[in-house]
């Protein structure tokens, strides 16, 4: 009988203890999983505004808008044929 109640009062607490240990990692896997939900949705985000941004610049960098743009606002024309320097 004596064992018996030796071995309730050893098991008993690292029973609980193991069980404490679960709940506590099931919570983390949780909170990690949803951690890492939402920085997927962060950067699905962010590729859009890379995509956004990418078809920004090449309308803005097309040749005929800044040919267009330099000689409007900087008053510059294309190079005669005589400006142009033969290597």
């Amino acid at each position: 009988m004596n064992t018996r109640l030796l071995y309730i009062a050893l098991f008993l607490p690292v029973g609980m203890l193991l069980a404490g240990a679960q709940v506590w990692l099931s919570h983390l896997r949780i909170e990690t999983s949803q951690h890492a939900s939402v920085l997927q949705q962060e950067i699905a985000a962010q590729h859009e505004k890379i995509q956004v941004l990418g078809l920004e610049y090449a309308s803005l960098s097309r040749p005929n808008r800044l040919r267009r743009l330099a000689h409007s606002k900087l008053g510059m024309q294309a190079p005669r044929a005589i400006q142009v320097l033969q290597p």
